[in-house]
């Protein structure tokens, strides 16, 4: 069995594939780091708020000052050039996954299954050579399929719910907000066609990568897989991942499509031979082994929430890194009353005095960030005079379609509360009505 295994894993394949993914995705990536500078997204998500979102043990992570984020970016830039070209690979490849993850991780608030995806591909690039020539060990290729494949069968697993699966829910609302997209919104306005696109989001996430995986439909998965990418760019506003992913579904094909492909477009004969070297690799488990226990945390990642109380959509306990992609619409409001016991006075905080609208939009709905508010607050008039307050909030949220209810506890002292505590003890229980 290990000498198959072993066989398997160690199987010199052409390195084609991973070349074109390499540059693939680099151009990609400077595509996605230029977009920051045109739309003026550095200035806006990371210099101009007053208040940030940071993970929990991760508040040292905090935006360069002056033109340190505009250096971080162009850095960021010519990592991924440098991926795209091969040129000082493995340095570009760090530099790029370095810069890309710090610079995603200063503030929840902006946090996308897809930049958790570019991070982790980020870091297997860095570990493989990908700029050599020659053959490779056919683990390298089935580690980089298995990262793809893992978006895919997570984001299935978590479409069986019945908001998803029974009642359309959200893509009712979201199809309802598309009517007007040329050609395809006409569609969205028959009663029949939430619950078609919904059954079939979850049966592509979940066949998406047998399919693939299998010659005789590998074909039809991919046009598939471009199908669904270029449905979800119309309809959502998520930047490269649609692009990314598609890149990704290459790498099913056999490892020398790149050489096929342009035999074909200079019309050479349909296959070329093997390179000349082909090398048996010497069977050191290491990496395999360490691409195991990468992946296998990344399985157990996403089944963390198994482990907390409540509806994960309600509560987001265990939900980020868990590719739980487009499973819910939720809007709210939430209300903060700071009061002094000492001295009897009360506060009414609206939260738009302090952050941007994007900012009290996604932080009204997500527990963690309500209470990341309130201890900035408790900070905020300590350093005006009042060191000793307690801080509270009226918090009321809609999760898919359904009527807002109360999200939090308005009695309990948020100030209390640390960022790793339960949230059972202060978010209030969902309470599940049908959507409609």
């Amino acid at each position: 069995m290990r000498e198959r295994l072993g066989a398997a894993l160690f199987a010199p394949v052409d390195r084609a594939s991973l070349v074109a993914w390499r540059v693939l995705f680099g151009l990609l990536m400077t595509l996605a780091v230029a977009r920051f500078f045109a739309y003026g997204w550095i200035q806006e998500h990371y210099l101009a708020p007053r208040v940030l979102f940071p993970f929990a043990g991760l508040e040292w992570i905090r935006p360069w000052p002056g033109v340190g984020m505009y250096v971080h970016f162009v850095l960021m830039g010519l990592g991924a050039l440098g991926i795209a070209f091969g040129v000082a690979y493995r340095l570009s490849a760090l530099t790029f996954v370095l810069t890309f993850t710090y610079a995603h991780l200063i503030d929840r608030t902006y946090y996308l299954n897809h930049y958790y995806f570019i991070s982790l591909v980020g870091l297997v690039m860095v570990l493989l050579p990908l700029d050599r020539q020659g053959p490779v060990p056919a683990w390298w290729l089935w580690l980089l399929r298995a990262q793809v494949g893992l978006v895919y069968v997570f984001g299935g697993v978590a479409k069986l719910k019945p908001d998803w699966l029974v009642h359309a829910q959200p893509l009712k609302i979201w199809l309802a907000a598309s009517t007007d997209l040329p050609v395809l919104g006409r569609f969205f306005e028959l009663p029949w066609a939430p619950h078609a696109f919904s059954i079939a989001g979850a049966v592509f996430d979940l066949g998406v990568v047998p399919a693939l995986l299998w010659r005789r439909t590998r074909g039809p998965a991919f046009a598939a897989v471009v199908v669904f990418h270029v449905i979800t760019r119309l309809l959502f506003p998520i930047g490269m991942f649609p692009w990314v992913m598609i890149s990704g579904a290459l790498l099913f094909f056999p490892p020398d499509w790149p050489r096929r492909l342009g035999a074909w477009l200079r019309r050479l004969p349909a296959s070329l031979p093997p390179p000349a070297a082909r090398p048996s690799f010497r069977a050191s488990w290491t990496g395999p082994v360490l691409a195991a226990v990468f992946l296998g945390v990344q399985v157990l990642l996403p089944l963390r929430h198994l482990l907390y109380p409540g509806e994960v959509m309600w509560t987001e306990e265990g939900f980020r890194f868990s590719w739980n992609v487009m499973l819910m619409e939720k809007d709210g409001m939430a209300e903060f009353r700071v009061s002094e016991p000492a001295t009897g006075q009360w506060w009414v905080v609206s939260p738009s005095r302090y952050l941007a609208p994007y900012q009290v939009k996604m932080m009204a709905t997500q527990p963690d960030m309500l209470l990341t508010f309130a201890h900035y607050l408790a900070r905020d008039f300590a350093e005006r005079g009042h060191p000793d307050v307690e801080v509270r909030v009226n918090a009321f949220a809609s999760l898919n379609g359904r009527p807002r209810q109360r999200l939090v506890d308005p009695t309990v002292d948020l100030t209390r509360v640390g960022p790793w505590d339960s949230v059972s003890a202060w978010v209030l229980p969902f309470q599940d009505v049908e959507p409609p």
